[in-house]
């Protein structure tokens, strides 16, 4: 799936956070993230991103706003208009999530139900990067008292990048 734009917000009735993820397609996928998937994602998601994905030479800033080099804008406002669902239009509860290397460098993240539904999409430096501070910067909004600078790597990312476990939660 290649990323048009990512969105993510508090929704306080829920106590969760809504990743909202809009496609070159036309597509979009709501998933919701709970505290605690976030609280043992986080450290892998840092630890992707200051190993394997910090290979890639930052990219210089496009001075028409910020852009993706694989296509995504992040100056814009989420725009949610005609866009059609193939997930349906409920988001999907993440309870488990893989993260993976691949060439480029690049990433998959893969958020999901058990056994049900699932979105994976590959992502960049540029794209981890703007991904966590949007929830970084939704925790705080939320009030979570989610210290995510400062949550300690597992013992078990603390070796390269081919270390990390497939399935963080």
């Amino acid at each position: 799936m290649q990323i048009q734009q990512l969105q993510v917000a508090y929704d306080a009735r829920a106590d969760r956070l809504l990743l909202r993820i809009a496609s070159a397609q036309r597509e979009e996928i709501g998933v919701l993230i709970t505290r605690r998937l976030l609280k043992a994602l986080w450290p892998a998601l840092q630890r992707m991103l200051n190993s394997h994905l910090s290979a890639k030479p930052l990219a210089a800033h496009d001075p028409g706003g910020e852009s993706s080099p694989r296509g995504g804008r992040f100056d814009a406002p989420f725009d949610g208009d005609k866009l059609t669902h193939p997930l349906g239009t409920e988001p999907l509860l993440a309870a488990e999530s893989r993260l993976q290397p691949l060439e480029g460098p690049l990433c998959r993240i893969m958020l999901g139900e058990p056994g049900a539904r699932q979105v994976s999409f590959d992502c960049d430096r540029d794209l981890m990067e703007a991904l966590c501070a949007m929830l970084r910067g939704t925790v705080t909004k939320a009030e979570w008292d989610l210290p995510l600078d400062d949550l300690p790597l597992p013992e078990a990312l603390t070796g390269g990048p081919s270390d990390l476990p497939p399935t963080v939660h």
